[in-house]
């Protein structure tokens, strides 16, 4: 298995270069089918091998994807290589909904994205498209008999299946089953996401190219760690009057890791007079991630969020919070894409949100009052099922229907 999780990522890193791709993914796939192969031939050391070894193989069988595996990989091993094309799709994202204003622009494999944009239906598009739109080119490879699915991904989710053999295996024989250690975070990964791994999940941003319909400009999202520094931080406690211990309050539910970020967020706000935008991601009430999030302009957060919901699935996620400086204003039915910061009578506050893969978000806010170069807040006020359309692509990777009423 972890031969077949190189092989995957072997492909992932040659994706633009068709001969490196076809030779890692095809290696990925005999591979894959080669674990099988062991399974059978240490038949000896799982009780009841035949029945519990057929209930697997009723369960694979139901599944055309499955079965697609195992002829591919006789197709590679009698016939040669699999037929495969690579092709694009282009597509125009103005919304934080996959199922929004969306438009489907022809493009061919080696087409510039000057190309792409002088192909677009201009008369379609109104001012909002122009100004917060984004034009995303995707590359995929797929196999002429498995035209609805992308290569990679088939291959995770191929991956996930056999993964779940393994493990069950392993607990046939009384044993636990087997983790993977991230070796950049050390975090470890058990069960669970169809036995896929993080990793093999959400890659198609290492393929798309981002393109700006406002000026033009293709841009990138990146990621970049940082190592904590605990002397900065212990400054920055003293600064800011705060026990680090307590930041993210006891653990006892994810409600109470709200009130306590957020109690810290005022005092940070009023010692420095504006806070930055902060996510944190939870599963359960453990911390998987925390990290600073930046939208350059107003288009970039529907491609931000989105990137933010393929982590949710990466990490397995069950909570998210955002905490950072907001406007608030009454929403204009007539014009269902104008901003909060572009009505005459918006307001400036703080505001610490949480989504949940089960019940009504919550958010914590408090106006704010400027004074000079001073900021004082005003008092903590609570709402229950907002409105919180910004986390629409998390719903939909939840499986949680997105209200109405966030859609205006």
């Amino acid at each position: 298995m972890d031969d077949v999780h190189r092989h995957w990522h072997s492909a992932e890193r040659a994706y633009f270069e068709p001969e490196g791709f076809r030779v890692a993914i095809q290696t990925a796939i005999q591979t894959l089918r080669t674990v099988t192969f062991i399974l059978q031939s240490n038949k000896a050391q799982i009780p009841d091998f035949d029945a519990w070894y057929a209930s697997w193989q009723e369960k694979l069988k139901a599944i055309p994807l499955m079965r697609w595996m195992v002829d591919a990989r006789n197709k590679i091993e009698k016939q040669g290589d699999l037929e495969m094309y690579s092709h694009v799709r282009a597509e125009l994202v103005a919304s934080y909904l996959n199922d929004g204003p969306v438009i489907q622009v022809p493009a061919n494999l080696f087409e510039g994205p000057d190309v792409l944009l002088r192909n677009l239906p201009k008369s379609d598009l109104g001012d909002h498209f122009w100004k917060h739109g984004t034009l995303r080119v995707q590359r995929r490879w797929v196999e002429n008999s498995l035209p609805d699915h992308e290569l990679l991904d088939a291959a995770a989710t191929a991956y996930g299946a056999i993964a779940e053999i393994v493990a069950d295996a392993h607990v046939k024989i009384g044993r636990a089953p087997p983790t993977t250690t991230n070796i950049e975070t050390g975090e470890e990964y058990g069960s669970g996401r169809a036995g896929r791994l993080p990793c093999m999940v959400g890659h198609g941003e290492a393929r798309t190219l981002n393109i700006s319909l406002s000026d033009g400009q293709a841009f990138d999202l990146s990621h970049e760690e940082v190592t904590v520094d605990f002397e900065k931080g212990k400054e920055a406690a003293t600064r800011y009057g705060v026990n680090p211990d307590d930041v993210f309050g006891r653990g006892e539910d994810q409600e109470s890791i709200l009130r306590s970020l957020f109690d810290t967020a005022r005092r940070m706000t009023e010692t420095d007079g504006h806070h930055v935008t902060m996510l944190v991601l939870l599963r359960g009430t453990t911390v998987v991630r925390l990290a600073q999030v930046e939208f350059p302009d107003h288009g970039s957060k529907y491609i931000v969020m989105r990137d933010i919901a393929h982590e949710v699935v990466r990490k397995g996620v069950d909570g998210v919070i955002l905490v950072g400086e907001s406007w608030m204003a009454v929403a204009d039915p007539t014009k269902p894409y104008m901003r909060a910061v572009d009505a005459l009578d918006r307001k400036e506050m703080l505001a610490a949100t949480l989504v949940r893969i089960t019940g009504d978000p919550i958010q914590l806010s408090a106006m704010f009052d400027r004074q000079g170069d001073s900021v004082k807040l005003g008092e903590t006020v609570e709402a229950r099922d907002g409105e919180h359309f910004i986390f629409a692509p998390v719903y939909e990777v939840w499986g949680r229907p997105i209200p109405d009423r966030w859609q205006g």
